[in-house]
């Protein structure tokens, strides 16, 4: 079952358009809203290489690298617990693989 995460309002960059993670079982959809539409990336538990996750008293940045070369995925502004979820699920689906 896909669980849905998105960042703060209250955080830099996400007063209009939060971002956006979703948990699927098919790997981590990051969805950025625009004006005029949005960019969607979806990466594979399998490709992920690393997973960190920056606390701070109230909100959590979470970065995520893959393999192959690509930037990585940087959120800012999730609430604490759902950044620990979301790095959490990751690991888990890593591990059933």
């Amino acid at each position: 079952m896909d669980k849905h995460y998105a960042s703060s309002r209250l955080t830099s960059g996400n007063f209009l358009f939060p971002d956006r993670v979703i948990v699927a079982e098919d790997g981590i959809h990051f969805i950025k809203n625009r004006f005029f539409g949005s960019d969607e990336e979806i990466i594979s538990y399998g490709k992920i290489a690393s997973v960190k996750l920056n606390s701070g008293v109230l909100f959590a940045n979470l970065t995520v690298e893959t393999t192959g070369g690509s930037q990585p995925i940087f959120i800012n502004g999730l609430p604490k617990n759902d950044a620990q979820e979301i790095k959490d699920a990751i690991r888990r689906y890593q591990s059933e693989d």
